[in-house]
């Protein structure tokens, strides 16, 4: 079962690259189709032919400050008890001048986003799901909605709920699709990316079109599907922001690759 409000994945965007420096009103616009990716996470995987460079999630940089933030629970329907209890604070890295510009959010997992948002999640008996953390007032349910947002969305245990994701990113799940397939037909063709970047066989960067409301979406996904590395078939995060807040789209993203996606084989 897949999340109602995770709606605007399909036009979504993504990148992998750069630092994280500035405060977020300060991050200037780049160039058109110019590849921006998100900063990568250190972990032990590879890339295709290098190795992800090493470091904190957070690119290093004079005056970065450690801040603890309370996690904030959001409503959230679980089909099954949640494995991963709910901490009261968690502690980042991040630029002095982002004080009270981040939050911390939890909805099954830890995750980060703009202070003072809300959202909700919905996660089936088999794992899949997903939550959606958007600004107070907006309502993700009413469609089209071209606003702000930061979603994850998972296939859990769900082999069949992840595979046509996981084509639109991979080109291993494209060609080897007869092996994954849930119904006849040829593969799906690849996500429309203006950018993306393998972090390591398993996992990817990207930047998608801007939304119709003007909005960079950035994002991170996993596949357990290539060479069957998990029963995971799929993970996802997306982040919708304008393009002032790059950087701290990197961030959102960055943490969710340390404590979620680089844990996976």
């Amino acid at each position: 079962m897949r999340s109602p409000a995770l709606f605007a994945l399909a036009s979504a965007c993504v990148i992998l690259l750069a630092a994280c420096g500035t405060a977020p009103a300060s991050a200037p616009r780049p160039a058109a189709k110019q590849a921006h990716p998100v900063a990568p996470h250190a972990s032990r995987h590879q890339t295709d032919g290098k190795a992800v460079p090493a470091g904190p999630p957070y690119p290093s940089s004079q005056g970065n400050i450690s801040l603890t933030l309370p996690v904030r629970k959001l409503p959230t329907n679980f089909a099954v008890e949640a494995s991963r209890p709910m901490p009261s604070s968690v502690t980042v890295s991040v630029p002095a001048s982002w004080r009270g510009a981040v939050g911390a959010y939890w909805s099954g997992v830890v995750f980060l986003g703009p202070v003072g948002w809300t959202g909700k999640g919905v996660y089936g008996a088999d794992g899949s799901g997903g939550v959606t953390l958007y600004p107070p007032g907006a309502d993700p349910s009413q469609s089209p909605y071209h606003g702000p947002y930061v979603a994850i969305t998972t296939a859990g245990g769900c082999m069949g709920c992840g595979d046509a994701s996981a084509a639109g990113f991979f080109a291993y799940v494209r060609k080897n699709w007869s092996q994954f397939r849930v119904i006849d037909g040829p593969a799906p063709k690849p996500m429309p990316v203006l950018s993306q970047v393998a972090l390591s066989p398993n996992i990817v960067a990207y930047r998608l079109p801007d939304t119709a409301g003007g909005l960079e979406v950035n994002g991170v996904a996993y596949s357990g599907l290539v060479h069957h590395a998990s029963g995971l078939p799929f993970e996802q995060m997306n982040v919708a922001l304008p393009a002032k807040d790059h950087a701290l789209a990197t961030a959102v993203l960055n943490y969710f690759l340390a404590n979620d996606l680089t844990s996976l084989p």
